[in-house]
């Protein structure tokens, strides 16, 4: 029963760090602990280039932004680990639970190892 019990406390954070664009939002923000959406957008397209022979297009990049905007922000505001101000479009890192912190150290490392 414990196991099930962890695994369902995990489960929602490792959906929030499974999609990279989220992982990447937030390294950015733990270090800064605040940003724009248009920083993040480019700090997340930096994280992408890493990981590419080439940059990304202009159009890829207003994508990225598009999706940080409506998708991963909200989801990282809903989740409780941002504090989002729509309408001047800053994001504030929150305190982040313990284990998240742990699970985002572990992405980090791996992440870091791949680009």
């Amino acid at each position: 029963m414990e196991a099930d019990t962890t695994r369902d406390s995990l489960r929602p954070f490792l959906q929030i760090l499974a999609e990279p664009r989220r992982r990447y939002a937030l390294y950015h923000l733990r270090r800064h602990e605040e940003a724009t959406v248009t920083r993040l957008a480019d700090n997340v397209a930096g994280w992408l280039n890493a990981a590419r022979s080439e940059p990304l297009s202009a159009e890829a990049h207003v994508r990225l932004y598009t999706d940080l905007h409506h998708t991963d922000v909200p989801k990282l505001s809903a989740a409780g680990l941002i504090e989002y101000d729509e309408a001047n479009e800053r994001v504030t890192v929150a305190e982040f639970p313990d284990v998240f912190d742990s699970l985002l150290d572990v992405t980090l490392e791996f992440d870091s190892a791949q680009s």
